[in-house]
């Protein structure tokens, strides 16, 4: 067998680089998540759901979270690519080149464009209550974070394990697309029902009070 490690990582104690940053990057990117759909829901009912100060306090602590996460994460991305990746007698090389679709470029748009740039956004104040910035540096923290599952899902099963394999491209079925989708429905149809029949935004009454018109 000819493996290619390119999610080797070294363990601390009993608590594995890989899925420790993969829990801290859920926690850091939650609420990135948690914002994004209450701006949804509150574009299409027409309504404001949430004090701006609670979704301010929610933005920094997200953004505190993304970049300490991000921190790690580029210490271990370098610590993998200089020791642990040469040390295994490969070149960090095998794993961004020669193929179509997987390369450097994913490195740069998961680290930098959708964790360091979000991140600032959200620690510093000036820009974290500008609703474009906040909404931009939501979306990015979100596409982020898929990205990431999709680089060590997808990423990891492509690489050629085998010194006579190539690059295997995955192209989802119908029948994937379709199982993708159900789930995604029912979380739309789940969030719409709860919305309507429970009190999911006890600040709803407050914020949308209306004045008595007095003639």
């Amino acid at each position: 067998m000819y493996g290619r490690p390119f999610a080797v990582r070294e363990g601390l104690l009993i608590w594995p680089w890989t899925f420790f940053l993969f829990t801290w990057s859920a926690a850091a990117f939650g609420p990135c998540f948690t914002l994004l759909v209450t701006k949804i829901t509150e574009t299409i009912t027409g309504k404001k759901l949430v004090k701006d100060n609670v979704v301010h306090l929610l933005s920094k602590i997200s953004g505190w979270m993304i970049i300490t996460y991000i921190i790690a994460k580029i210490i271990d991305t370098i610590y993998w690519a200089t020791v642990t990746v040469p040390g295994l007698g490969f070149n960090i090389s095998h794993f961004y080149s020669n193929n179509g679709f997987y390369g450097y470029w994913i490195l740069v748009t998961e680290i930098l464009v959708c964790g360091v740039i979000p991140g600032l956004i959200l620690i510093m104040k000036s820009t974290r209550e500008n609703p474009t910035l906040r909404i931009i540096a939501i979306v990015l923290g979100v596409v982020g974070v898929c990205l990431n599952r999709w680089v060590m899902v997808l990423q990891i099963m492509a690489i050629p394990v085998l010194s006579f394999d190539t690059w295997a491209l995955y192209i989802p079925s119908w029948q994937e697309v379709a199982t993708t989708v159900l789930p995604v429905a029912y979380g739309i149809i789940l969030i719409a029902v709860t919305y309507r029949y429970l009190p999911v935004f006890p600040q709803e009454k407050e914020l949308n009070r209306t004045t008595p018109v007095t003639e």
